[in-house]
């Protein structure tokens, strides 16, 4: 028979044992008072009065030997072989009273702080707005955040260099689009492609699809900017070769000028369709589809406009908790994710995009577009991350994105709100001012 554990051991035992219960209880006190709703504050509004001016630009990210690679949890992140043609593509439209940024990034999602930094390196171009907005490739280069919760699930370590080789790409994009104006005429046209795209947690099947060309006047191609939603995840987590992924791909072809791509409602929207299995092959078919859609006539003098809205979030509620660690989980998230969010929305001729710093389901944007214009389009991963946005009775049985989401059901109608103050505040904005040429 075994001897039994001395006193001695057996106190230290229970010692070892009961420290992890404390640690739990403690981390699982209500520290953190319950968040009260603050409505959306609109916090700048620009409209332009034509005639267009446009200008375009591309520029690579110059980043270090041995950058770290993004998008997938991994146990290294790092990378091998020749980083693909990353970075950063900038469309900047002027009119007299109103000046965007369109920044698209081939990164897997960008920070608040990042976005702050690309303007504030911009305040010298009298810009009304700059909406910087990540492809989703989680091919991309990592090592850009500085969150211990971010560089642990997707985004590796932290890398200095890596972040200023990003920031400096954004910033001298939109430096040389701003630096190339010409005289320009925009036409849109909004379509489906259900048939490139799925739920992949079995939500609404809805794939909507716009387009924005620009020519110069005198019809010359000149840009075209794409919204359409589909996860850049075909090459893998075993992959390690930097990459853009199928939107790299998509923005390297095409025959209407530089193309730039945001994702639409990217939730819970995933690849479909033969080639979807291939980067190469989706982007392929994804071109022909932009190619053969019809547009009217340009206008030399579309509508546009700008609106920025802050709005406060709701209490912490991490989604892939298990029950017994949810309110330890809540108390560390709170540190990890903001208490506001900001929503923007342009106009951009009969077109109007709302962006937004999160990832909402297909099913959730719906909701959203039914308050909005008709001809708006939902834009994610813009200016911030604050995680998956699901529908709220959906993750009152833990389904669908819930396991994803950093906020609780209340964050689907808290940007809902926001999304509907900045296409109104938009649609709303008056020439108040004329920038100097």
């Amino acid at each position: 028979m075994k001897d039994l554990p001395t006193r001695p051991a057996a106190r230290i035992l229970a010692v070892a044992l009961a420290i992890p219960v404390v640690l739990l209880v403690l981390a699982s006190l209500p520290w953190l008072p319950e968040r009260a709703p603050v409505p959306p504050r609109v916090v700048a509004t620009a409209r332009g009065a034509g005639p267009l001016r446009a200008g375009v630009a591309e520029v690579r990210f110059a980043l270090p030997p041995g950058a770290p690679i993004g998008g997938f949890a991994r146990l290294s992140y790092r990378s091998e072989g020749v980083p693909g043609p990353v970075g950063a593509r900038a469309l900047v439209l002027e009119e007299p009273g109103c000046k965007v940024a369109l920044v698209s990034l081939e990164i897997l999602l960008v920070p608040e702080a990042l976005e702050a930094e690309v303007a504030s390196r911009l305040s010298d171009l009298g810009l009304s707005g700059v909406v910087v907005a990540a492809t989703h490739t989680h091919a991309g280069p990592g090592g850009y955040v500085r969150n211990f919760v971010f560089e642990r699930i997707g985004t590796g370590p932290y890398d200095p260099r890596v972040r200023e080789a990003i920031v400096s790409a954004a910033v001298e994009a939109v430096q040389q689009a701003a630096g190339a104006l010409v005289p320009a005429r925009l036409a849109t046209v909004r379509s489906a492609a259900d048939d490139l795209a799925r739920s992949r947690s079995g939500g609404l099947e809805d794939a909507p699809l716009t387009v924005v060309r620009v020519v110069h006047a005198d019809g010359r191609p000149l840009a075209e900017l794409t919204v359409f939603a589909a996860h850049a995840t075909l090459l893998g987590q075993r992959n390690r070769v930097i990459s853009g992924d199928w939107p790299g791909r998509f923005v390297q072809g095409g025959t209407h000028g530089v193309r730039v791509f945001f994702q639409g409602a990217i939730g819970d929207q995933s690849t479909e369709g033969p080639s979807a299995g291939s980067p190469r092959g989706f982007a392929n078919v994804l071109s022909w589809r932009v190619d053969a859609l019809p547009f009217v006539a340009p206008d030399a003098a579309p509508p546009l406009a700008y609106a920025a809205v802050e709005v406060g979030l709701p209490t912490n509620a991490v989604g892939g908790a298990p029950p017994l660690f949810r309110a330890a989980a809540r108390n560390l998230a709170a540190r990890a994710f903001p208490g506001t969010a900001r929503v923007e929305a342009i106009r951009l001729g009969r077109v109007l995009l709302v962006a937004v710093p999160a990832e909402p389901v297909s099913a959730v944007a719906a909701t959203w577009r039914t308050t909005l214009p008709t001809g708006s389009a939902v834009v994610s991963l813009a200016n911030g991350y604050l995680g998956y946005v699901e529908e709220a009775s959906r993750m009152a049985n833990g389904r669908g994105e819930t396991r994803l989401t950093y906020y609780g059901p209340d964050l689907a109608a808290t940007l809902g709100a926001a999304v509907q103050a900045a296409a109104e505040a938009a649609d709303r904005a008056r020439v108040t001012a004329l920038p100097p040429r």
